[in-house]
Formats: C-alpha cells, sequence, structure tokens
C-alpha cells in the first residue's frame, strides 16, 4: 500500500458517474469532475441492474444549499437522515413519518439506482415523473433484471395540465453476455464491498451525494407527482 492510501477516504464510492433525467433534454446529465460542468448521456444506452436504493435530496431555501440524506434499502425499516450542506441536521426517521416535514423543507424521495454501463458502474437518480416510470417498469420486469439488460431507449413527452415534460422509456433489452455478466459480478462485489464500509464508517452519509452539491437543481423542469416509493 502506497502512503498516499493511508488518507483516502476509506469509503471512496466506486460510482463513475451520477445519471439524473433532464426533462428539457430529453436525456440523462452527469456532472463532470474534470471540467466542473453538466455533461449528456445520451439516449438509447443500456446498462445492466446492481442494486437499488432510496435517500432525499432537494433544495433547502433556508441554508441557500442542498439537501440530502443516507441512502436506504427499505424505507419502512431503515430510517432517513436528512440533511442540508450548509444548514446541517434537518429531520431524522422513517420516511412515512417525515414525509411531509420533508417536501415542506425542500426534499423529495429518490430512487437511487446503482448499474453497470459500458465498463464501468454508474448511478441513476429518479424523482417525480420519472421515478413513476421507472418503477412500473421495475414492478413489471424485475423478474428478468437478472439475466436481461435494460435498456433507455428515448423519451416519451407527456403533459400535466400545462406543464409539458418527457420521462426515459425503459424496455427489457436482450440476455446479457457471459463476458458481461462476469464484469457485472466483480462490479457488484466492488458495490457491495463499499455499502459496507460505508455503513461502518464514521461519516454516516452517503459520499456520492455530497460530491454532487453542485449539481442539486433548485428547481425541477417536471413536475413532481405523488412519491411512488419502490415496492421492493
Amino acid at each position: 500500500m502506497a502512503r498516499a492510501d493511508e488518507y483516502k477516504s476509506k469509503t471512496e464510492s466506486p460510482v463513475k458517474k451520477y445519471l439524473s433525467w433532464s426533462s428539457n433534454e430529453k436525456c440523462f446529465t452527469y456532472w463532470d469532475k474534470e471540467s466542473q460542468s453538466n455533461k449528456k448521456m445520451e439516449v438509447p444506452f443500456s446498462f445492466v441492474h446492481l442494486s437499488d436504493m432510496s435517500c432525499i435530496k432537494g433544495w433547502h431555501d433556508a441554508s441557500s444549499s442542498g439537501i440530502y440524506s443516507n441512502e436506504v434499502k427499505n424505507t419502512t425499516k431503515e430510517e432517513l437522515n436528512v440533511r442540508a450542506f450548509k444548514g446541517g441536521d434537518l429531520i431524522k426517521g422513517m420516511y412515512r413519518d417525515i414525509k411531509e416535514k420533508v417536501n415542506a423543507l425542500g426534499g423529495d424521495y429518490h430512487a437511487s439506482i446503482y448499474g453497470f454501463a459500458n465498463g464501468e458502474i454508474v448511478n441513476i437518480s429518479f424523482k417525480g415523473a420519472s421515478l413513476k416510470a421507472w418503477s412500473d417498469f421495475a414492478t413489471e420486469s424485475r423478474s428478468l433484471f437478472l439475466s436481461s439488460l435494460i435498456n433507455v431507449s428515448g423519451a416519451l413527452d407527456a403533459k400535466k395540465g400545462s406543464v409539458k415534460y418527457s420521462v426515459p422509456i425503459f424496455v427489457i433489452g436482450t440476455g446479457i453476455s457471459l463476458s458481461v455478466s462476469e464484469e457485472a459480478e466483480d462490479a457488484h462485489t466492488v458495490l457491495s464491498n463499499y455499502f459496507s464500509a460505508r455503513v461502518v464508517s464514521a461519516e454516516s452519509h452517503p459520499l456520492e451525494v455530497v460530491a454532487q452539491e453542485t449539481n442539486i437543481p433548485k428547481f425541477e423542469d417536471a413536475p413532481v407527482f405523488e412519491d411512488n416509493p419502490l415496492p421492493f
């Protein structure tokens, strides 16, 4: 081990890109650290499903900073600790008990999906309309996730009242090849080890969310419908 390794975070995330759906651009975007700018991940693209979590993100007007929380596997059994980057601790509890307060503070439920795409681990964040699109797809097709690619084939235009927006279109793709399956298994092991290290870390919040502070929008460009937490 190199001497420099002593000073690295023990919970350094293996995720290479943090994607979120842009309703206006009709594609995913991510924050590129090198260029310090948002970049597009155009559709169509495919990924292997690795894991899913839930968390809170948003904007806290009182402190003019982003809202974030720890990630949990099951919102009915694990507490969410909601914080603001500049406002400190905001609220803690089971999602069903703190939902109204979270919304009043400026936070929203997000599905945090981990996948393997183009040889790297990615995180895909869904809320509002895009969350419903993902949840409906996952409820119907989850039994095929182990053996099949998930394709994001394009964008579906929609409208609620006078608000126009778009959501990603998900379809089950071809079967996962042996070589990709082996790479995805290795990626899942790396991700699982990261989750385990994160749990025992003295810092109990997900570092990947903190890293995205400058990528948390103040206002979403798609309407927020009733939260639809993933049923698994």
